[in-house]
């Protein structure tokens, strides 16, 4: 059977406490392909170290540097599939206002003074880009960025302002939207207050000790994200150069955007991969789920862009029979069916 490794879902995040309790789940994939989660960096849910230096040599440099396990030059041998991700600091934020504005989530006011005061290609950020990306995030304090039409969770005391909760994560991002608190926000689901639940779940002792995990009985709880990640200070703002490597070595990738998510918004996703500059193969089309429109799929040379139609940036947790049949595809080097079946 196929190995799928699933590493962090979101930077600084638990693919366990994510991946695992909330998108794939134990039965959605296993006739398909055995499921390695990966939690990383350490730190992060159940990983842990000896070295408590380690924590502070958190990076890219460190991780390629200080990696002797053959699995890192292998692991990349057939493909590689990447979901709602970060890719580019310029085209990815300057997506999320526009998917933002065109999907009424802000008002005209607001998009032309983050477009007006605003340079994403650019670290630094002026008083008036400041102002106006305040604003673009407020309206994320009563909407989920994460799934646009899905409720939030009500939480027991909703009068607690935005400062108060703890339902935030740090984590590595672009380094202008990352400043702002609407940016660290996690994702909820179909339940929105799922994230609670597992949760309480992992610090279970019986929980834990059936997953042998926690065996070092770490000094604090169990959660999704860690704060370690912005520790990591070498991220680039662009790993475009590291898809078109993979694409060039003959690797297969694969891209897939839900069309509900305003957190990485297809329309940061399209702009990116426009920026790659490659071949169209295959046009825009309709892929299908039975007889019903799944999305929409462009074949490009060596890589493959679908979207999800529906689903916020957690594609299984919104879509889940859509994204068996997206990793069904995958796996077999397939098209996905474009007429109704």
């Amino acid at each position: 059977m196929i190995g799928l490794i699933c590493p962090r879902v979101g930077p600084g995040c638990s693919s366990i406490g994510f991946g695992e309790a909330e998108e794939l789940g134990p039965f959605l994939m296993q006739k398909e392909a055995n499921l390695l989660f990966l939690e990383s960096p350490v730190g992060v849910g159940f990983s842990y170290t000896n070295t408590s230096s380690d924590l502070n040599s958190l990076g890219d440099k460190i991780t390629g540097s200080r990696s002797s396990n053959p699995m890192t030059s292998t692991s990349l041998e057939k493909a590689m599939q990447i979901g709602n991700a970060l890719m580019d600091d310029d085209t990815d934020q300057t997506g999320m206002v526009d998917y933002a504005w065109d999907h009424a989530v802000i008002s005209d006011r607001v998009y032309h003074d983050v477009k007006k005061s605003c340079n994403f290609s650019e670290e630094n950020v002026t008083k008036a880009c400041d102002d106006a990306l305040e604003e673009y995030f407020a309206v994320y304090d009563i909407i989920d960025m994460y799934s646009l039409y899905a409720p939030v969770c009500v939480r027991p005391n909703a009068s607690m302002s935005s400062s108060q909760r703890s339902y935030f994560v740090e984590g590595a991002s672009p380094k202008l939207f990352s400043r702002y608190s609407g940016w660290h926000q996690k994702p909820a689901g179909y339940d929105p207050c799922v994230s609670l639940y597992s949760e309480v779940y992992f610090n279970r002792e019986d929980v834990q000790e059936a997953l042998h995990a926690n065996v070092t009985k770490l000094g604090y709880n169990w959660t999704h994200c860690s704060d370690v990640i912005t520790r990591w200070n070498d991220a680039p703002a662009s790993v475009l150069p590291v898809i078109r490597k993979l694409i060039h070595g003959g690797i297969r990738v694969w891209v897939f955007s839900g069309d509900t998510d305003g957190r990485i918004p297809v329309t940061s996703t399209r702009y990116t991969l426009n920026k790659l500059g490659l071949k169209t193969t295959r046009e825009w089309t309709p892929w299908y789920d039975r007889k019903q429109v799944g999305g929409w799929t462009i074949i490009f040379d060596g890589l493959t862009f679908v979207t999800v139609r529906g689903a916020g940036h957690q594609v299984p947790t919104f879509a889940p029979r859509q994204a068996r049949q997206l990793i069904q595809h995958f796996l077999a080097d397939q098209q996905l069916p474009s007429s109704p079946f």
